[in-house]
C-alpha cells in the first residue's frame, strides 16, 4: 500500500455493514485484522479497527487537537478521526504507518494496543502551532540537511531506516547535524558561487572520541521556477521511509523542533532551490584547519568564523552532482 494508492481509494468508499454509520473500505485483504478507512456522517476522515465479538475494551475516548479516538462498544469499533481537513496528507501518513505496523499481527490484544498507541504517537503532529516563520537562510540550511538525509537513506541497500532518521539531530540543536555510529556529519549549505561556509560555534567541528567527523557542503542555487521546495523533499523522504517500513513520526518529530508542520510547510513554497552538488571533507584529519573546543583557550567561547572551502581540496573525501 502506497500513499498514491490510498489517495485513489478515498473516492471509492461505500456503506459498509461492518462499520455501520461510516462509509468505509477495508484497507487491504493482506491485513490480518479488519482495518478500514472511512468517512463519518459529518464528513470527517476516519481510521476504523473492527474487533472480534470475543474482545471487549475498557477504553474511554480521547479528544486531542484535530484528532480524536473513540471506542464504540455496541459496534465493537475503535475509531480514530481527523477533525481538520488541512491535515489530510498527514492523516494518510498515519494510516500507512499504522497499516504497515499492524498488518501481520494476529493477536487481538497486540493489534488493538498498537492501534491505540499510534494515536498517542501521532497526535502531537496534528496540533496548530503558532510561531514566526523561518527565514530563507534557515530553510536553505534545512533543505541541505534533508538532501544529505536522503543521500544516507539511498546510499545503503538495506538501510536501518529508523536509526538513520534518529541520527538526524541537527534540528535538535545538537553538536552535529548527524550522529551516526562510526562518525558525525556537519552539513553546510551555500550558493554555487560561494566559497565560505559559516561555523557557528567551537563545537561544530569538534571530533567526538572514537568517531570520525565529516563536513558536507551542499551547493544550492536559488531558482523559483525549477527549484525544489522543502515540501517536495519531505514528500520524497516520507516515501522512502514508507517503502522501508520505517516510522515517519521520527521525521515529523525532528521537523517539529523548528515548528515545521504538515499544515504550515506549504508556506515555505516560495523558497525554492536547485541542488547542484555536494562535497564531503575529512574534518578529523590532524591538519584540518579549524577552531574547535579542544584547540582554543578555555577563556574563549561563543566562537563564530568562516571556513574557506576552496582551500580544502586536500581533505575531500567524496563529491558528486545531484
Amino acid at each position: 500500500m502506497t500513499s498514491i494508492e490510498l489517495k485513489q481509494k478515498w473516492s471509492g468508499l461505500s456503506e459498509n455493514p461492518v462499520t455501520s454509520g461510516f462509509r468505509s473500505l477495508r484497507i487491504s485483504a493482506d491485513c490480518i485484522c479488519e482495518l478500514y478507512f472511512g468517512v463519518s456522517k459529518e464528513g470527517k476522515r476516519c481510521l476504523i479497527l473492527s474487533l472480534p465479538s470475543t474482545k471487549q475494551l475498557e477504553f474511554k475516548g480521547i479528544q486531542k487537537e484535530n484528532l480524536s479516538i473513540e471506542y464504540f462498544s455496541e459496534k465493537n469499533l475503535i475509531v480514530l478521526q481527523l477533525t481538520d481537513s488541512d491535515f489530510n496528507d498527514l492523516f494518510d501518513d498515519l494510516i500507512l504507518s499504522l497499516y504497515h505496523g499492524i498488518k501481520s499481527i494476529s493477536q487481538v490484544d497486540e493489534y488493538s494496543n498498537h492501534f491505540i498507541q499510534a494515536f498517542y504517537r501521532w497526535s502531537e503532529f496534528f496540533e496548530d502551532k503558532k510561531s514566526d516563520l523561518l527565514s530563507e537562510d534557515a530553510i536553505k540550511g534545512i533543505i541541505g540537511e534533508l538532501l544529505i538525509l536522503k543521500l544516507l537513506i539511498t546510499a545503503s541497500d538495506k538501510p536501518e531506516i529508523n536509526s538513520l532518521l534518529k541520527a538526524w539531530t541537527g534540528l535538535y540543536d545538537k553538536g552535529n547535524d548527524f550522529e551516526l555510529e562510526g562518525k558525525n556529519i556537519e552539513v553546510k549549505s551555500k550558493s554555487p558561487s560561494g566559497i565560505d561556509v559559516r561555523i557557528s560555534s567551537e563545537f561544530q567541528l569538534e571530533v567526538s572520541p572514537g568517531k570520525g567527523l565529516e563536513l558536507f557542503v551542499v551547493s544550492l542555487l536559488s531558482d523559483f521556477t525549477h527549484g525544489t521546495h522543502i515540501g517536495d523533499l519531505i514528500l520524497e523522504i516520507k516515501k522512502l521511509v514508507q517503502e522501508s517500513s520505517g516510522d515517519n513520526t521520527i521525521l515529523w518529530k525532528a521537523l517539529s523542533q523548528k515548528n515545521i508542520t504538515a499544515k504550515n510547510v506549504s508556506q515555505y513554497d516560495r523558497y525554492r532551490f536547485k541542488p547542484v552538488n555536494w562535497i564531503s571533507y575529512n574534518c578529523a584529519a590532524d591538519n584540518f584547519p579549524k577552531l574547535s573546543r579542544s584547540n582554543i583557550p578555555e577563556e574563549i567561547s561563543g566562537l563564530k568564523y568562516m571556513l574557506r572551502t576552496n582551500l580544502l581540496t586536500s581533505f575531500i573525501i567524496e563529491q558528486s552532482d545531484f
